[in-house]
């Protein structure tokens, strides 16, 4: 993997904790082990998803609708791991539709940032 892969890697990262933590900060996610488990889930997801998209997108070369459609497997994919654990670790109310709306936020703020570059 190129320094240029995981400089980006380490991006998104960062860039998916902050404001999926944004995002709970303003759904009304309390106390602090409640935001260690977020970040614990996205530690978990998002360096995964994010070497599987490379994989498919520059190592078989897919693009247009089949990235599409990895992309789509991958996110709910995501959506549904962290909702698995935001269920059985924390007391976020209604943990499948938080994660589904941290994650649909940070995926469209991912494109936006991505469309300003």
């Amino acid at each position: 993997m190129t320094l240029a892969i995981i400089k980006s890697m380490g991006i998104a990262l960062l860039l998916t904790i902050f404001l999926e933590g944004l995002f709970g900060a303003i759904w009304g996610v309390k106390g602090g082990r409640n935001f260690v488990i977020m970040l614990l889930a996205n530690l978990l997801t998002n360096p995964l998803v994010n070497i599987i998209h490379i994989y498919f997108a520059y190592e078989m070369k897919l693009d247009g609708l089949a990235m599409a459609i990895i992309t789509a497997l991958l996110e709910i994919s995501a959506v549904t791991l962290e909702w698995l654990v935001y269920k059985s670790r924390t007391d976020i109310k209604k943990p499948f539709l938080f994660s589904l709306s941290a994650n649909g936020f940070s995926f469209l703020c991912g494109i936006l940032i991505n469309l300003m570059r």
